[in-house]
């Protein structure tokens, strides 16, 4: 038996991560007998447990929303909200662009939209419409912590301390989530960006850009609530990419 030095969570000898909170290091010692070594402090309230003790677990207890969890990853879930995300606020970002071109400059903006619709401009659009998405969606987690497709698919991004990582901050990181993880939204380049970022997160329980800045993401626990959710999330991403096949015939 070991004892994780972050929140003194009791493991199992074979354990590489703590459970809880997702800690690496472990110790063979139990908080409770290293807590005899600490005397009271002013304004501990009469707890005896170490300084480090005390701060982890007043972290814990605000960071983690009541219920959700930190460890195991869920890529899957991550991945489909991501892809509800970009496709709502893809198009909503196009068509917001449009209806301020269209007032502006119509005839101008005729000949802009006009290109998208031969074939040889496909990915043209998907890149800027991935781009597109990713600038919204990234200033609405800033803000909120939660986006259309991570609310749904239940996924909450903070920073360390548990608070909302900023309008800038948000935009950066899902810059950073189109470059190394959707691969700037090339077709065949994204299959491998994509496969390397499922596999940091498989292995080391975080993504690159969320490790740099020390971004927590959270998730809602599975169960038939979350299941239901789920399919919910896919049906609206069906019916989204439906109607905007339907308003390009127009």
């Amino acid at each position: 038996m070991k004892y994780c030095n972050s929140c003194g969570q009791d493991a199992q000898s074979t354990m590489l991560m703590c459970a809880k909170c997702g800690n690496k290091e472990f110790s063979d010692k139990s908080p409770t007998s290293t807590t005899k070594k600490f005397a009271p402090t002013q304004g501990s309230q009469g707890s005896t447990a170490p300084p480090n003790v005390q701060r982890s677990r007043s972290i814990n207890a605000k960071i983690i929303p009541k219920g959700w969890l930190e460890s195991p990853p869920t890529p899957w879930r991550r991945y489909a909200a991501r892809i509800l995300d970009l496709s709502f606020f893809g198009y909503l970002g196009f068509l917001l662009i449009a209806l301020a071109y269209y007032s502006v400059a119509p005839y101008s903006a005729d000949q802009f939209f006009g290109m998208f619709e031969h074939p040889s401009a496909i990915i043209i659009d998907i890149m800027l419409t991935i781009f597109i998405g990713s600038l919204l969606t990234g200033a609405v987690i800033g803000i909120s912590g939660f986006s259309l497709g991570k609310f749904i698919f239940g996924i909450i991004v903070t920073d360390s301390n548990g608070s909302k990582i900023g309008l800038l901050e948000g935009v950066q990181r899902d810059l950073k989530v189109f470059i190394r993880g959707l691969g700037l939204g090339i077709p065949i380049v994204n299959l491998f960006t994509l496969y390397a970022a499922h596999k940091r997160l498989s292995n080391d329980n975080v993504t690159s850009w969320d490790e740099e800045k020390q971004f927590r993401v959270f998730h809602r626990p599975s169960g038939m609530g979350q299941y239901l959710l789920n399919v919910i999330g896919i049906a609206i991403l069906v019916l989204l990419n439906v109607l905007m096949k339907l308003l390009n015939t127009l």
